[in-house]
């Protein structure tokens, strides 16, 4: 037993077993094999596919992406990545990006800015890995489609990152979507590319704030 002093009295003197942190990681979704061993031969990562969870989300469905209501309207533009949810808090997106191109720092300062009906704070400019996670690399394959172009998203779009180059503090990470480029690259922050805002969503049963 513990004492109130968190001294261990009697018994077992084995150390407790300690919690396992974090999760296998999510699928790329590619699932077209060119060989054996390849990525999309294995389909390694969590989740039943790149789109469907290998449980119930709060909602009842093994929808990977629902909008903030547990379906899949999205009217309000919001997008909910279930892969994220950790019982607590879970990643959403805005799934249509700024209007127009903008630098590196007027993409933090609009994401910042970013209200949808009762979510009126929290929302930042997603970084690098936020971005990777939604990256569906069965795209591409010979047809030049770009890696988020896929609903519920659509996007073709070159798109910031909040994350910046370690050590040049003049450039930053992006995805590149359009022409085709389908690459992770880095530019100086003076280039214009678009964005798309992420907020952490707190969950309660079925409420999202």
């Amino acid at each position: 037993m513990i004492s109130p002093f968190g001294i261990k009295i009697g018994g077992d003197s084995t150390p407790p077993t300690p919690a396992p942190v974090g999760a296998t990681l999510m699928k790329t979704g590619q699932t077209t094999s060119y060989r054996t061993g390849d990525d999309g031969d294995i389909e390694a990562g969590r989740a039943t596919s790149f789109t469907v969870l290998a449980s119930n989300n709060p909602f009842g469905n093994t929808n990977r992406f629902t909008d903030e209501l547990g379906g899949q309207t999205y009217t309000n533009n919001i997008v909910i990545d279930w892969s994220t949810y950790n019982g607590s808090n879970v990643l959403g997106y805005r799934r249509t990006p700024s209007a127009t191109t903008v630098n590196w720092n007027n993409a933090i300062d609009g994401a910042v800015a970013v209200s949808i009906g009762s979510y009126t704070t929290g929302w930042r400019l997603t970084n690098i890995r936020e971005l990777m996670n939604i990256v569906y690399f069965e795209n591409g394959n010979g047809t030049f489609t770009s890696l988020l172009q896929y609903p519920p998203f659509n996007i073709i779009d070159d798109l910031w990152s909040s994350t910046n180059l370690n050590t040049q503090p003049n450039f930053a990470w992006y995805l590149g979507g359009n022409n085709q480029r389908n690459l992770i690259l880095y530019e100086g922050k003076g280039n214009f590319y678009k964005y798309i805002p992420c907020r952490t969503f707190t969950v309660t049963g079925t409420t999202l704030t």
